[in-house]
């Protein structure tokens, strides 16, 4: 019978974390059916049979990782026979059917999903969710597309059932000491009594009780906080980094943002992070040395603007990228925007979507947050990281008259091998100018 292997979704994927399994052995499965959910270093996909027939084993079950190529299950014909890989077939997908099962490397066992939770429409992350909380996702109500569940679906259940704290492992405690007895205390004798002789033994006091153990739970490591682990362990260990920051008014920018999106459906409309997207392109097209690599013989210059966007999900961070942002316009790259962060906060995102970045934007100010750095995503340049707008007093045109104004804090991060202070100073002034002055973004 022919194996299924794991697949390799990115150029650099190296192995994969089994997250579900749609089909269990003995079930009919369509050619193009998704038969598995697996976890890269990247993100969370399904992976379809690629023939009809009947899955007859799992060799890596759920919560287990497999090299690329490793054999994962099998798969038979309606009649029983093995079902012929395609010839079309690459390696990468199909291994020949005399391969060995790889090892795979054990973790954790996870709970099993419910027999009626695979009829439910439910994204990957609210799955594991559900799954690692033994929740029964047909007891869940979906607020997502079509009634889907999302991830805030099975938080707001968990919380009105009042799901118990994760379990606790104590950690090891060292034995108390043994008591030692202290030196001999002179003691006075009572009246008429003979003085005690030197080697009477002395009083042991009782010991005091051994502290308690101290208790402390540990979270496994995703495949995705992994990679974060190394790619920003690496990120800030071999550029030096160097951090400008500028205050931009706002004001005109809110302004005309609202005056644009009045009347426009709400997916037709930008914010003012796809404003910043659209000023960013259009100044790096005059600054190349933000929007490129360093490498060993070399600055690598990118012709093309591909801007990755970080977006905030359970347990890691991910950033989609829109590409080509120089030559899009201000509402193509809202459009764009909104389709890629969908993708990614739905579980649903294609490797080909996060790779290929040249510059980074992270944006916190929907937290509140005013003013943060952001490390370098290598092998890019910069990475532009942006707070919340806020009102601040300030002086009108050089005069003493204080107004309310509307600023803006943007800093940015850039690699001191491939650029200078000076330079980034020059960049984040032709970025504000664009975003002061934003009927060039409308028009653009």
């Amino acid at each position: 019978m022919p194996d299924i292997t794991m697949p390799k979704m990115g150029f650099d994927m190296q192995e994969g974390t089994i997250v579900r399994w749609l089909k269990q052995p003995g079930d009919e499965v369509r050619r193009g059916e998704p038969i598995a959910e697996i976890e890269t270093d990247k993100v969370t996909i399904e992976i379809e049979a690629f023939a009809a027939g009947t899955l007859t084993e799992i060799v890596v079950r759920e919560g287990q990782t497999a090299p690329v190529n490793a054999v994962i299950a099998r798969l038979a014909g309606d009649d029983g026979a093995a079902v012929s890989a395609p010839q079309s077939a690459t390696p990468a997908m199909i291994a020949p059917a005399t391969t060995p099962v790889a090892p795979v490397q054990a973790l954790p066992e996870v709970a099993p999903a419910t027999a009626g939770d695979t009829d439910v429409k439910a994204s990957p992350l609210a799955r594991r969710l559900a799954r690692d909380n033994q929740v029964d996702l047909r007891q869940v109500h979906g607020t997502g597309p079509a009634g889907r569940i999302v991830k805030e679906d099975v938080e707001a259940y968990l919380a009105a059932r009042g799901a118990a704290p994760p379990p606790v492992i104590p950690a090891p405690v060292s034995p108390p000491p043994a008591p030692v007895s202290p030196p001999p205390m002179p003691v006075s004798p009572p009246p008429a009594a003979p003085v005690a002789a030197a080697g009477a033994p002395a009083v042991v006091p009782t010991p005091p009780p051994a502290a308690a153990p101290v208790s402390h739970s540990v979270v496994p490591l995703t495949n995705m906080r992994k990679t974060i682990t190394r790619r920003m362990s690496q990120s800030w260990q071999q550029a030096p980094h160097i951090f400008v920051s500028l205050d931009v008014d706002m004001g005109a920018a809110l302004a005309i943002r609202a005056q644009a999106n009045e009347g426009r459906a709400r997916e037709e409309q930008f914010s003012l992070n796809d404003m910043v997207l659209k000023a960013s392109a259009a100044a790096l097209m005059s600054f190349p040395h933000l929007n490129a690599s360093y490498g060993d013989e070399g600055i690598i210059l990118h012709p093309a603007v591909h801007i990755s966007i970080a977006v905030a999900l359970d347990g890691g961070l991910m950033a989609p990228v829109i590409t080509n942002c120089q030559d899009r316009s201000l509402g193509a790259i809202a459009r764009e925007t909104k389709r890629v962060v969908a993708l990614a906060r739905e579980g649903k995102i294609t490797p080909d979507l996060l790779q290929g970045g040249t510059f980074t934007v992270s944006n916190l100010g929907m937290y509140g947050i005013t003013e943060f750095t952001s490390i370098i995503t290598p092998p890019q340049a910069a990475s532009l990281a942006v707070g919340a707008v806020r009102r601040v007093p300030a002086f009108k045109d050089e005069t003493d008259e204080v107004v309310a104004r509307h600023t803006m804090t943007m800093t940015l991060s850039a690699d001191h091998r491939v650029t200078d202070g000076a330079e980034v100073a020059r960049f984040l002034g032709a970025v504000r100018q664009l975003l002061e002055q934003p009927l060039a973004l409308l028009v653009g």
